[in-house]
């Protein structure tokens, strides 16, 4: 068993500093003739009435796991992938396969990525009100991967983010092991969790996003929805984005205020540096060249010059509230929600110093149908942790590392939790990260360190070499640093 100063002293150095380079706009594209509609420039033929639901999105879940992850409920799932499988009925030939997801974040959100993985916010499933409201989402990021705009030239974000998106200083150079520093640091960990899915959005141009949003329309009127549900959706967005902005803004000051600035904190300095890194430089990159977070008015406004134009005899159906309802309202879906804001309420108790809470929160999870997701898992590590449990954090993160669906934060954690018990251990565990999350960089300085210590000399010399070249491509000095001083 490990002794709680070892396990408490471990989960405070997670991730190490970063310094991210803002990464290039997507290239352009050509345009497609005005006069016909965004289908019509791109798909010839008839319906052939199939569809291509992905069995899974393994690139992008990965990637997901450096946020929060993804929220897995089979009842929920089905629904919005049988909506998914509705669109692609409409689409010539076999339909590029994609997969649809809820995620735990608490924005209204919803993204794709370049394998077809279509992930929305589970708070944005909960705002919607109608089937076709829900089809305009994943008509419009479907609409993302059938137009290949992922293959232009968007951010790589698990390489372009130099030291991973998400992953923030939680302090190396600390060395105290009081209780109060412990918090600090957990809490710090989680704040690089929330802000992560910032540096996660792929970046897309205005165009592209024009383009997503008119074939998305003809998907949803060749698959019968109504295009009002879009209309709706849209007119929605501008509070949406006001509350996407609250949510950011609060995060980020229930954070930084835990650390007095006065103090000269490294921890609040470090902390403050990386949020700013992720929400005013890579937040501000995709405002700019994106519509993600244009007003939606806006859109809508374009949109409805779009239906004029193409569509002004189409047939308005009625909204479809009840398969909605009975999906999204049901009692089940509730639970799941619930669960999932009772994990963020955990979080917020550990804010707020309320340790037993955190505790009583987290368990209350574990009776939801949120249970099963990394997210919760990693709740409960940090309140077992947090509230003298650490044989049962351990336990708990051990085998959530092992069955592979862990955060990518827990790989980090077991991995210095190891350092300090079994190196070897640790070794095979940075190893084993290292091929799951895509070579992320952050693991190069342990494994150069764990490789020099069991006298692997050749793999000390080929990560360091890794090392170097992801440094200079990424002008990422705090990692080559970190490899020079593990390297010795």
């Amino acid at each position: 068993m490990i002794r709680l100063t070892t396990f408490a002293f471990a989960i405070t150095a997670v991730c190490g500093c970063a310094q991210i380079k803002v990464p290039n706009l997507p290239l352009g594209q050509a345009k497609t003739d005005p006069n016909l509609t965004q289908y019509a420039a791109h798909f010839t033929g008839p319906a052939a009435n199939r569809s291509n639901i992905a069995t899974s999105s393994p690139d992008s879940t990965q990637l997901q796991k450096k946020a929060l992850g993804i929220a897995t409920d089979p009842q929920i799932d089905s629904y919005l992938n049988a909506v998914l499988a509705r669109l692609q009925t409409s689409l010539p030939g076999a339909p590029a396969a994609a997969r649809v997801y809820a995620t735990p974040n608490t924005e209204f959100t919803a993204m794709s990525y370049q394998d077809g993985g279509i992930y929305i916010s589970y708070k944005m499933l909960d705002a919607l009100e109608s089937e076709d409201e829900l089809a305009a989402v994943i008509a419009h990021e479907y609409s993302h991967v059938l137009l290949q705009h992922y293959k232009t030239n968007w951010v790589d974000t698990a390489s372009s983010l130099a030291y991973s998106a998400g992953n923030i200083f939680i302090s190396r150079q600390v060395n105290t092991k009081t209780s109060k520093d412990l918090l600090g640091m957990v809490l710090a960990n989680d704040a690089a969790l929330g802000v992560s899915q910032i540096g996660l959005v792929p970046a897309l141009t205005r165009d592209q996003e024009n383009e997503a949003d008119r074939l998305g329309i003809d998907l949803m009127i060749r698959a019968n929805y109504s295009f009002v549900g879009s209309i709706n959706f849209l007119s929605r967005m501008q509070e949406w984005d006001a509350r996407n902005q609250a949510i950011i803004e609060q995060r980020k000051t229930n954070y930084i205020d835990l650390f007095a600035k006065s103090e000269n904190n490294i921890i609040a300095q470090a902390v403050d540096g990386q949020l700013d890194i992720l929400e005013n430089k890579i937040g501000k990159l995709i405002k700019e060249t994106s519509l993600h977070h244009e007003s939606g008015e806006d859109r809508s406004t374009t949109l409805r010059s779009y239906l004029k134009q193409h569509y002004a005899n189409a047939d308005r159906p009625p909204l479809s509230t009840k398969p909605y309802a009975d999906a999204l309202k049901s009692a089940h879906a509730k639970n799941l929600f619930s669960g999932l804001d009772m994990a963020h309420a955990s979080i917020a108790a550990l804010q707020q110093q309320q340790l037993p809470q955190a505790l009583l929160n987290a368990m209350a999870v574990e009776k939801s149908q949120a249970a099963s997701s990394s997210f919760a898992r990693h709740v409960m590590i940090n309140a077992l942790a947090l509230n003298n449990k650490p044989a049962e954090a351990f336990t708990l993160l051990e085998s959530t590392v092992a069955n592979g669906d862990a955060l990518f934060a827990d790989d980090m954690l077991l991995l210095d939790v190891l350092k300090k018990s079994s190196p070897e251990k640790a070794l095979a565990s940075a190893q084993r990260s290292y091929d799951r999350y895509a070579s992320s960089p952050e693991l190069l300085p342990d494994l150069i360190l764990l490789n020099k210590q069991m006298k692997n000399q050749f793999a000390v010399v080929k990560f360091y070499g890794v090392c170097a070249g992801k440094a200079l491509s990424a002008a990422n000095n705090v990692l080559l640093d970190n490899c020079n001083k593990a390297k010795g």
